[in-house]
């Protein structure tokens, strides 16, 4: 049934350590709702000790019974009538602010982890597929979210329930309560080995869930391209070993998880059996009456359903621990630092007279090893209009992610300086300074200006119109059904590759940055169109420093600075354009 030695090794390896700190975790997160939780644990303490007077009150209503006493009768029949309506009605308010009360923690929870997410710096959470972030970020905060405000007070009224059936036993007969606590030992000894064996098996679940999430978020994302060059076939296949791969993990695991149960549900029956026997001999020779018999029958049943529910639980709670060990997987990874809040106000406040890149030597390589970057220099100042050429690969957009302040370099120095000198190295306490134009379609789906005002929310509609002007994009957006409200769905869809880039382009116009960078931004743009975009820019943006990659010679009749990758190095051309 079990592996022993794989158990055993697991134990070594610290699973139990890991699941320690897991439970902290998710305790720290409970802390902030204690309040909801203890008025959750009232509730359901208060339903519990309503259930066991029930069942005290039934044995004398049948001791009433048999003795023919009316008013005993009479009497426990009242508190059979009252328990029970009050215990459905806790049950059914208990169920309404367990429900209201989760959504908050979930929405909470979510909102924290992808904040978290987020604010990790970009070369950490770049190792991780999308749809693992999205299936931590969805699934693993559900199941925790639903296990913060239930478990513990679940867990607890359980433990009151059978204590409760112990007590009262313990009243009537002490052998009877020996009897029931015979499984005890056995769950004990075998607690520890199920629980690291459920964790493997549900950490498992996971990966493959996260696996499986991938490949449909990937593919939906590339659904063009798949049906363009008629790959339908070969995804549907993959999806399939995918899903083989999901289906042998759950059947392992729920093969598992059956085994467990059933072993734990006869040895609860065997109890069971057992105290109904004594019960029965107790009956027997007349030391009980027939409402006592009742009595522990009742409560016999009540704990061997406690011993299930307790058993049930065990599942529950080690998927949230698992699912907390993933999100504090990604939830810790190294965070952005946001810089010094001194410089970084002093040169907010000098920002409209611009801003200055330097770059000092820099190096930088790729967990791989590769240097991509070696001892690059480059200052720009305010007006420059600099063009970085090179062939691909060659290490062009790895500059401009350390601009953006997305990596750090492992040599030297990279800053961002105002009029005055005053600096601070580049991150993300600097980027709100940098407007950004990538390669390809960065349009999200909504309107076109709900797509300008990611950057600007409080922009005027003129402010918008003025921008796309100058991104050479006004004439065709004016067209479009609802102009400046009309719906483009997701990564554009309803433009051309063109037009998505002028608005993308517009978007960072707006954001009147002090330093605006430009990657393949007109690739999708004739050449004359993208160069009387290039100087609009130029004279629309006095002060702007601007950093433009790119492999179209026509761009640079707008530039006054030129430089050249090659293999990581970084050369200025000091010639003018007319000399080049």
């Amino acid at each position: 049934m079990f592996d022993w030695k794989r158990i055993r090794r697991k134990i070594a390896e610290g699973a139990l350590q890991e699941m320690k700190r897991e439970g902290q975790w998710i305790f720290q997160r409970m802390r902030k709702y204690w309040g909801s939780i203890l008025f959750y644990l009232v509730i359901g303490v208060l339903g519990t000790l309503l259930g066991l007077a029930g069942s005290i009150s039934s044995k004398y209503l049948i001791d009433g019974v048999m003795f023919q006493n009316l008013n005993l009768l009479l009497a426990m029949l009242l508190l059979l009538i009252l328990t029970g309506l009050a215990k459905v009605g806790l049950d059914a308010w208990s169920g309404i602010y367990l429900r209201r009360v989760s959504l908050k923690v979930q929405n909470e929870l979510l909102a924290q982890v992808y904040h978290d997410i987020f604010c990790t710096r970009w070369q950490s959470m770049s190792k991780y597929h999308s749809g693992d972030l999205l299936s931590r970020l969805n699934s693993d905060v559900n199941t925790v979210s639903a296990n913060v405000l239930s478990w513990f007070p679940s867990f607890v009224t359980t433990g009151v329930h059978g204590l409760g059936s112990l007590a009262i036993m313990l009243y009537y007969d002490k052998t009877m309560t020996v009897i029931a606590l015979l499984s005890a030992p056995v769950s004990l000894l075998l607690s520890r080995v199920l629980l690291v064996r459920m964790r493997d098996h549900n950490k498992k679940m996971r990966q493959v869930g996260s696996e499986l999430m991938g490949f449909t978020d990937e593919s939906f994302q590339h659904v063009h391209t798949i049906k363009a060059l008629h790959l339908t076939d070969i995804f549907e296949n993959r999806l399939k070993a995918v899903q083989n791969k999901y289906m042998t993990e759950a059947e392992e695991y729920n093969q598992f998880s059956v085994q467990a149960a059933s072993f734990m549900s006869v040895l609860s029956l065997m109890v069971s059996v057992l105290c109904m026997a004594w019960g029965v001999f107790r009956l027997w020779n007349g030391y009980i009456t027939y409402g006592t018999m009742t009595l522990f029958l009742q409560l016999a049943r009540s704990l061997s359903r406690d011993l299930s529910g307790i058993i049930r639980m065990v599942p529950s709670a080690i998927s949230a621990l698992t699912s907390a060990g993933r999100i504090i997987e990604v939830t810790e990874l190294p965070k952005e630092t946001v810089g010094n809040s001194v410089n970084i106000q002093h040169i907010e406040d000098q920002k409209q007279y611009g801003l200055s890149i330097r770059l000092q030597e820099v190096s930088f390589s790729y967990k791989r090893g590769e240097v991509v970057l070696k001892r690059c220099s480059l200052e720009l100042n305010p007006g420059d209009y600099a063009a970085i050429m090179g062939r691909s690969g060659c290490g062009k957009t790895t500059l401009l992610r350390m601009v953006l302040g997305m990596i750090q370099p492992d040599e030297g120095k990279a800053a961002v300086a105002a009029v005055d000198g005053v600096s601070e190295p580049l991150g993300a306490g600097t980027r709100e300074w940098i407007a950004y134009v990538p390669q390809g379609n960065t349009i999200f789906s909504g309107s076109i200006a709900e797509n300008l005002r990611v950057v600007v929310p409080t922009a005027t509609e003129q402010e918008m119109i003025e921008a796309l002007q100058v991104a050479c994009a006004w004439e065709f957006v004016s067209k479009l059904p609802g102009g400046l409200q009309g719906i483009v769905g997701e990564k554009g869809i309803g433009l051309s590759e063109g037009q998505a880039q002028r608005i993308a382009i517009a978007r960072a116009v707006l954001k009147k940055a002090p330093v605006i960078l430009f990657d393949e931004a007109t690739s999708a743009l004739d050449q004359e169109t993208g160069c009387q975009i290039l100087r609009n820019i130029k004279q629309h943006m006095t002060y702007c420093t601007c950093l433009i990659v790119t492999h179209r010679t026509s761009v640079l009749e707008v530039c006054n600075r030129f430089f050249y990758m090659r293999n990581g190095h970084l050369t200025e051309d000091t010639r003018s354009y007319a000399q080049q």
